[in-house]
C-alpha cells in the first residue's frame, strides 16, 4: 500500500490549498471624511424606534467619535451583533472576504495559481506541492521554491495567508514571482488561471484477495457529485467487490450534492431524509433506479456533520451500510444563504431536517455501529497501517 495516499494527508492537502490558493478578494475599508457628513449619514426611513436607534448611533458616532472611525467595521459590528443575538452557530455573517472563501470552497474551482503553500518558517513562504496541468507547473514552479517577491513587491514578512491573498487577485492576471531555489533566486513569470478543486480522492485496496474501494469526500460541494460519481464509475470497472466511504472531517456542504450521490446507492422511492420547516415536514426521496449491492462502510467521526450526517443515516438506515470510527457532529439543520448589497453574505438556519426513520440528530449526533479509537501513533504519523478506523472497516470487508 501507498502510505502516501492516506486519508488524513489528502484532506490536509484540500483543506490548506483552500485556506491559501483559492478566490480573489480586495478589502475596502472606508474611512470618516470630516468636510463631508453627507458621504456616510444614514437616513431613517421606518418610523421604528429601534430601528431609529440604530441609525442614530451609527451617525452620532461617524460625527462625534474623538477618532477616526472605520464605518464599514461600524456595519459590519452591527449585523454581527445581530446575528449572534440569535444564539445560532450556524447563522453567521460574512464579510466580503469571508464570503469568496466560503463560497469558493463549495464552488470547487478557484481562481489562482494551483499550489499548496505554507510557512515552513518566520518569513519563509514556500511551495510544498505543484498541482497536474496548473498554472504553476506550466510555469516551472517546484516544490522548494520559497517566494522573495511577487510583482515587485518583497515577501519579506507576509505569512503563508499574506501570500496567497497576492496570488489570488483577478486584478493581476499575469505576475512575476522571484524564487529562492536552493539558495539562488530565480524569476518566475505565472499566468493565473481557474483551478479544479478536488473535493473526492479513491484508491483500490487488495486486502486477502478482495479488492476494495477506497473513496474520501471533503465536502460536499459543486463538483463533488461528478467527481464522486467517475471515482464509482472507475473502482467498479476495476471489479470492487465493496466499497469504503470516508466522511471523515467533513463538515457538509450542498443539500443537493448529497441528494445526487444518495441516488446513486439507494432505490428508487426510499426516503433519504426528512425537511421538517414551520409549514409542515416533507418526505425527500431517491428518484433513479441505479440501487448497488455491494457492501459498503463508511467512516465517520466528531467533525463528520450536516450533509456527512445525512449521507450516513440514509445509508445505514436505507442500504444497511456499516459506520465505523466516532460519533458524528450533530447538525440537524439546513441553511440558505444570501448575499447583501454591501457584497457581504449572510447564512442562516431555515429548517431542520431528520433521518429517513423521523430521528432529529442536532446537537446528539450519530453513533457508529463500531466506535473505533485512533492510536497516537496515527495521529503523530497517519498511514493506512496505522489508521485503526481504516484497517477496522478492511476488517469487515475482507
Amino acid at each position: 500500500m501507498n502510505q502516501e495516499k492516506t486519508r488524513k494527508y489528502l484532506r490536509y492537502a484540500i483543506l490548506v490549498v483552500l485556506s491559501m490558493i483559492v478566490g480573489s478578494v480586495i478589502t475596502i475599508f472606508i474611512k470618516n471624511d470630516d468636510t463631508s457628513l453627507k458621504n456616510y449619514s444614514i437616513k431613517n426611513k421606518t418610523g421604528n424606534a429601534d430601528f431609529n436607534a440604530l441609525y442614530e448611533t451609527y451617525n452620532t458616532l461617524m460625527k462625534d467619535y474623538y477618532k477616526e472611525v472605520d464605518s464599514k467595521k461600524l456595519i459590519d459590528g452591527a449585523i454581527s451583533g445581530m446575528i449572534n443575538s440569535l444564539e445560532d452557530q450556524h447563522t453567521v455573517y460574512f464579510d466580503k472576504t469571508q464570503k469568496e472563501d466560503f463560497s469558493t470552497e463549495l464552488s470547487g474551482s478557484y481562481y489562482g495559481i494551483g499550489a499548496q503553500i505554507q510557512l515552513i518558517e518566520e518569513n519563509k513562504v514556500q511551495i510544498v506541492k505543484i498541482f497536474d496541468d496548473s498554472p504553476a507547473q506550466k510555469a516551472g514552479l517546484e516544490v522548494g521554491d520559497i517566494f522573495v517577491s511577487i510583482d515587485g513587491k518583497s515577501t519579506d514578512g507576509l505569512n503563508a495567508d499574506d501570500v496567497a491573498h497576492i496570488l489570488r487577485s483577478d486584478k493581476v492576471k499575469k505576475s512575476k514571482l522571484i524564487m529562492n531555489r536552493n539558495g539562488e533566486e530565480v524569476q518566475i513569470d505565472i499566468t493565473k488561471d481557474n483551478v479544479l478543486l478536488l473535493s473526492v480522492s479513491s484508491q483500490m485496496l487488495d486486502e486477502s484477495d478482495k479488492k476494495i474501494g477506497y473513496i474520501s469526500v471533503s465536502i460536499f460541494g459543486e463538483k463533488t457529485y461528478d467527481q464522486f460519481k467517475t471515482a464509482i464509475d472507475n473502482l467498479e470497472k476495476e471489479k470492487m467487490d465493496s466499497l469504503i466511504i470516508d466522511l471523515r472531517g467533513n463538515t457538509g456542504g450542498y443539500l443537493s450534492t448529497v441528494t445526487s450521490m444518495l441516488d446513486i446507492f439507494i432505490d428508487k422511492g426510499k426516503v433519504i431524509y426528512k425537511i421538517q420547516s414551520n409549514t409542515g415536514t416533507t418526505e425527500y426521496k431517491t428518484k433513479t433506479n441505479s440501487k448497488k449491492d455491494y457492501k459498503v462502510v463508511i467512516l465517520v467521526d466528531g467533525e463528520s456533520a450536516s450533509a456527512s450526517e445525512i449521507m450516513s443515516a440514509a445509508m445505514k438506515q436505507d442500504y444497511e451500510a456499516i459506520l465505523v470510527g466516532k460519533k458524528t457532529f450533530g447538525k440537524g439543520t439546513v441553511q440558505t444563504t444570501k448575499n447583501l448589497s454591501n457584497k457581504a453574505m449572510i447564512k442562516y438556519t431555515i429548517e431542520k431536517w431528520l433521518t429517513p426513520n423521523g430521528d432529529n440528530i442536532d446537537g446528539v449526533g450519530i453513533n457508529p455501529d463500531y466506535d473505533v479509537d485512533q492510536s497516537e501513533e496515527y495521529n503523530n504519523n497517519p498511514t493506512i497501517e496505522n489508521d485503526e478506523q481504516l484497517q477496522k472497516a478492511i476488517e469487515l470487508l475482507k
